[in-house]
């Protein structure tokens, strides 16, 4: 059973991180009346990761992807309008901004679908621009939010595990 299943200091820390920062965003999120949550506790369970250089990057590219792809989404709904025609418009402006940079990163895709997220209320459900907006602007900030709760949760955890808790043997380590 061992050889097919195993539990690490590292998993354990990893579960209490990612269980610490959902609870944090919904919380705080609570106490300011935000009554959807969703994107900030998606974004808390995305961009966790048990090594914190990945944290980093992993918290950097979301941030960067959907700030881009609420800018374009927006913009494509304020210049094209609310079609079908302008989602497609707006997917194509994020994937060819996304896809042309060198440095660009690598979790790309989070930008035209974040643009599927920002223009579908107003294509879908016919929405006002100013609803849309606002929805947009709500779940950019969410994102946001959770990401930088996780990332600051991971470099906590990056500190104590440094100072305070010793190196785990290696085969530990691996698993």
């Amino acid at each position: 059973m061992s050889q097919h299943f195993s539990i690490s200091r590292r998993q354990v820390l990893y579960i209490i991180r990612i269980l610490l920062g959902v609870t944090i965003v919904w919380w705080s999120l609570f106490f300011i009346h935000d009554d959807r949550k969703l994107w900030a506790l998606i974004s808390v369970i995305i961009v966790s990761e048990s090594d914190f250089e990945l944290a980093r990057t992993s918290t950097l590219a979301r941030m960067i992807n959907t700030i881009v792809g609420c800018a374009i989404g927006l913009l494509f709904t304020y210049v094209t309008g609310s079609s079908f025609w302008s989602l497609v418009a707006g997917i194509g402006a994020a994937v060819f901004i996304s896809t042309s940079f060198k440095k660009y990163p690598t979790s790309w895709k989070l930008a035209p679908v974040t643009v599927v997220i920002v223009m579908s209320p107003i294509v879908l459900e016919h929405i006002s621009l100013r609803s849309d907006t606002l929805i947009a602007l709500t779940r950019t900030g969410e994102v946001l939010y959770g990401s930088l709760v996780a990332l600051a949760l991971g470099g906590l955890f990056h500190l104590i595990e440094q100072r305070w808790l010793p190196a785990p043997p290696a085969d530990e380590e691996q698993s």
